[in-house]
Order: structure tokens, then sequence, then C-alpha cells
């Protein structure tokens, strides 16, 4: 009997039509010697029936059967227990992939005796228009040129991949157990592990954009499902990475992916509660990193988070992703003057936060060669009202600290003066 090549693994849980089109790509792929493990995961949309359709004609088909509805990573893990071939790869009941996908990338995994390979990702729209995304593979390539380790550069499109099943299973590899970002607990781990890793770009994966995105979800029950993933990634962490140097990187760049679904559900009034328990309990898992000093010393955004989070909990407040446009600082800026009016018992350390995020925007303003605006040094007046000596100390630290803030040395040594 011939060796299980590639074992694909796809939970099925409420595909809709789609499902007809992904087991028609997996069964006429031109790598034959492949099993399709379908995960029934108790929809009731009818899916399964074509499945089971297929299964009688094809007897590379496999079904293992849920007892109650778990989710995609505990699918995908009752998949890799039960998988029985050289490699694994993930795809989701309404996606498809080329012809020629598995193949590919499989002749290049033996090839070089990767642990993992990725391929390329197409996005398909609803009206069946098609958008190449090499983005990813691209900055992929670049990091591991420059040094950066693989976990800081692949942590999505984690279906675009095979991995090795005795690696995967010698390290007890698993996706998270969370509805939500259980891929990326999946890849955080597999990065790390992993020692040989490459880029086929020629293996396509097309992913199916869908109106029920994580940002479309109006769900509160999301944001409890996104702490969950990222407890288990701050599990791994603290047990495996907590002496690593990218390990903070990683901790920061979660933590402003999950401020972004804050900024979208804070919006909503019916989701407030669930909003103040997420910042509330976002904030305690950061506070368990062996390396919260370094990570708060490197991130502005982070150690709003820790210093202020019980504050933030109950004000609206606009988070910028690092790298934004200086703009997007400034606006923060004004949303912070804001947070301090409510909040004057944080003001005396606030205004040491507050010439920070200045110096962010300042570096951004230099990169980009523009200049902050004319107003800021009033909007920096505003925070320091009630306290002069706090006022005028804040104007002398912010010229002296800001470059291009000099041009307004005038505007405030009138102010000063008035003070004297």
């Amino acid at each position: 009997m011939k060796q299980t090549k590639v074992s694909v693994i796809i939970p099925v849980w409420n595909p809709g039509s789609g499902i007809s089109r992904c087991v028609e790509s997996l069964r006429d792929q031109t790598l034959e010697d492949i099993e399709m493990i379908f995960v029934d995961d108790c929809g009731t949309d009818g899916a399964m029936d074509v499945v089971r359709a297929a299964a009688a004609e094809d007897p590379r088909i496999r079904i293992i059967t849920n007892a109650e509805h778990m989710g995609p990573g505990v699918s995908r893990n009752a998949g890799i227990e039960a998988a029985r071939g050289e490699y694994l790869s993930f795809v989701d009941a309404d996606d498809y992939v080329d012809a020629c996908f598995l193949e590919r990338l499989f002749v290049e995994a033996i090839a070089g005796q990767l642990d993992i390979v990725k391929g390329s990702v197409c996005y398909v729209k609803e009206d069946g228009t098609k958008a190449d995304h090499k983005e990813l593979n691209d900055n992929i390539r670049k990091g591991i040129e420059s040094g950066k380790p693989l976990f800081r550069l692949f942590s999505c499109e984690h279906h675009s991949a095979l991995f090795r099943r005795t690696f995967i299973l010698e390290n007890a590899i698993r996706y998270g157990t969370s509805r939500r970002a259980q891929d990326t607990t999946f890849l955080l781990k597999a990065c790390h592990k992993a020692k040989r890793f490459d880029i086929e770009e020629t293996a396509e994966y097309c992913f199916c954009e869908r109106n029920d995105s994580l940002m479309h979800d109006t769900n509160p029950h999301t944001l409890k499902r996104m702490l969950h993933a990222f407890q288990e990634q701050m599990d791994y962490m603290v047990e495996n990475m907590a002496d690593e140097a990218d390990t903070s990187w990683y901790v920061k760049w979660q933590v402003l992916y999950n401020l972004r679904l804050y900024n979208y559900f804070c919006k909503k009034q019916e989701c407030i509660e669930a909003v103040n328990r997420f910042i509330i309990d976002q904030r305690d898992q950061v506070l368990r990193f062996p390396q919260l000093e370094k990570l708060k010393g490197e991130s502005f955004i982070v150690r709003v988070l820790c210093d202020y989070g019980v504050a933030l909990s109950h004000q609206p407040f606009k988070l910028p992703w690092e790298g934004f446009m200086a703009e997007s600082y400034v606006e923060t800026i004004r949303d912070w003057i804001d947070f301090v009016k409510l909040h004057p018992e944080c003001s005396n350390a606030a205004e040491k936060d507050l010439l920070r995020l200045c110096r962010e925007a300042d570096a951004l303003c230099v990169k980009n060669n523009s200049r902050l605006p004319r107003s800021l040094v009033r909007d920096v007046k505003k925070i320091c009202r009630k306290n002069k000596n706090n006022m005028r100390q804040t104007i002398r630290t912010f010229i002296a600290k800001i470059p291009l803030a000099k041009p307004l040395y005038h505007v405030a040594k009138q102010k000063l003066n008035k003070m004297d």
C-alpha cells in the first residue's frame, strides 16, 4: 500500500454551497496519494450530505464526527490525531485550491526536507473576482533575510501551507481551542519550533471572502473568544519563549490587534460591558509577561493598557497601530487629553506618557518629512491647565525633546511669560 503523502484536514460547520467546490478541488488534485479528512462539526446546512456522497465514490475521503459543535481548532486537532500522511494541509470547507496546490508544495517540502512550506493566497470576492495577495510572502522573505524569527513573520494564512506531520506530533503542536484566532495560536507554536521553512509561490490557495468575517461580527462573545486565544498564546510564550528577544514584539503585536477590536466594539452600546471586561482581562494577561518593563518601554499602547486599564475600560479611546502616519498619533494625543480630563487622578503620570507619545509622533514626522500641527502645544497646555508649574515644565520639555516643535518656541515662550 502506498504511503499517503498529504493528509488534508477540513472542519465542516455550515459552509453553505461552497462545500461542493471545496470537495471537487481536492478530489481533482494532481497529487493523487492523499487523504481528505472531513471533520463533521455538527452543522445544520446539509454540507455533510455532499461529503458523504463524495465519500461513496472516493475511498480517499474519511469522515470524523464530533459529539457536539466544538469549533474549527478542536476539529482540526481531531484530524491531526487521525492523519496518516507525511504532511498535513488545512483547508476551510468554503474555500478551494488550485489543481496543483498540493503537488507543488509537497515536491518542494520533500526536496528540502522542510518542516513547513508555504504557498500563496488568492482572495476571491463574492462576485467571483480574484486578487492575488503576495505581500505576506514578500515580507516573510525580507524578514528572514534580515534575521527576524519566523514566528514574527508568518502569523496568518495557515491554510496556504503544508506542515510535516512528525514535526507537529513531536513538538505537541495543536490548534488553540478558542473559536477565534485558533490558527494564530497554531502558527505561533509551529513557527517557533520550525527549523526548515521555504515558500513555493506557484501553489495557490483560494480564500473566499465572506460577510461573516471578524470585523463584521457584532457578537460580544467574539471578544471573549479572542481573549481566550490570547491567553493560550500567552501560556505558550510564558512557558517556552519568555527569554527570547522577539517575544515582547509578538505580545505587542497581539495587543494592538486585539485593541483594534476594542475600537470597533466600543461603538456598540450593547457591547460596552463586554468591552470593559475585555480591556481588564487583556491587561491581566499582559501583566503575566516576564519582560513586562521591557514591553512597556517599547510600546506606548501597552503602557497605556497596563497603567490605565481600569480607567480606559470606561472611555472610548482610539489607539493607532504602530507605524501609522503621524496624523494617527495626533488624533490619539487629542483622545489622551480627553481621557485625562475625565480622570484627573491620572494626570501627573499621563503627562509623561503624553510626551512619550509626542516623541513617537515626531519620529514619524522626521521620517515622512512632515511637521507636527501648530495646535499641539495648545493641546499640551490643556492637559496641565490646573497646575502652572507642571505646564511650564511640560512645555519646556516638549520643546527640548521634540525638534520639530522648535518653530513653536516663540508661541510657547509667550505663554510661559504670561505665567511668570
